[in-house]
């Protein structure tokens, strides 16, 4: 074999894994945010990753929607039993965790996306400021107020994770599964209070202007 056929063959074997890897591929896409996107069409492509999302519109006619995402968006991707993690500790830019740690952080991430309702800080964040609105009656104050103090409280207090919410009843008393699923647990707490309390908070007021006509 001559030196340029040399070339050539070995700048063919570097291409094939990359060209392997950029063609579409079916299998399960894990987000940072640890939202698990399953048995979904993805591929890699100029550095970046897309995923097909293929939903039915308003007519029944099929429709396919690439999301683009950046490779620190995506913690694995995974084609049948193989999955390739994209995510790496790396210190410098504050991932601390193994990516052991951040499957497990990821999990209760997920667990309090998909499990952690919320319904009953609603009902009482409606119940307590509809109560203060028919009470108080008429005022942009009271419309306003109440709602952004109960969702306030939602900031405070220790999120209970109870085994239903748990995709794993082994992650019960871990740490690291308790400190993922807590923020996105928080956060639904806050804005489930917020838009309760002021549904609660409106429909106070208009029950007081009409019981005072």
């Amino acid at each position: 074999m001559t030196y340029i056929a040399k070339r050539i063959f070995i700048l063919l074997l570097l291409a094939l894994p990359a060209c392997a890897f950029t063609q579409v591929q079916q299998g399960k896409v894990l987000l940072m945010n640890g939202t698990v996107v399953e048995n979904t069409l993805w591929e890699e492509k100029d550095g970046l990753i897309y995923i097909y999302d293929q939903r039915n519109n308003l007519f029944g006619k099929e429709k396919t929607r690439a999301i683009e995402l950046n490779k620190s968006e995506i913690y694995s991707l995974s084609n049948g039993s193989k999955e390739q993690i994209l995510y790496y500790q790396d210190t410098m830019l504050g991932d601390y965790y193994t990516p052991e740690e951040m499957r497990v952080y990821l999990a209760g991430a997920g667990d309090a996306r998909k499990n952690f309702k919320a319904w009953h800080i609603a009902i009482i964040g409606y119940e307590l400021c509809l109560f203060a609105g028919n009470l108080v009656g008429d005022g942009l104050l009271i419309l306003i107020i109440p709602p952004i103090t109960y969702a306030a409280i939602q900031y405070v207090g220790k999120i209970k994770i109870r085994e239903k919410y748990m995709s794993d009843p082994n992650f019960k008393y871990n740490d690291l599964y308790a400190e993922g699923f807590e923020p996105p647990a928080r956060s639904r707490k806050m804005i489930r209070g917020a838009l309760s309390g002021l549904a609660g908070s409106v429909t106070g007021v208009v029950l007081s202007i009409i019981k005072n006509q």
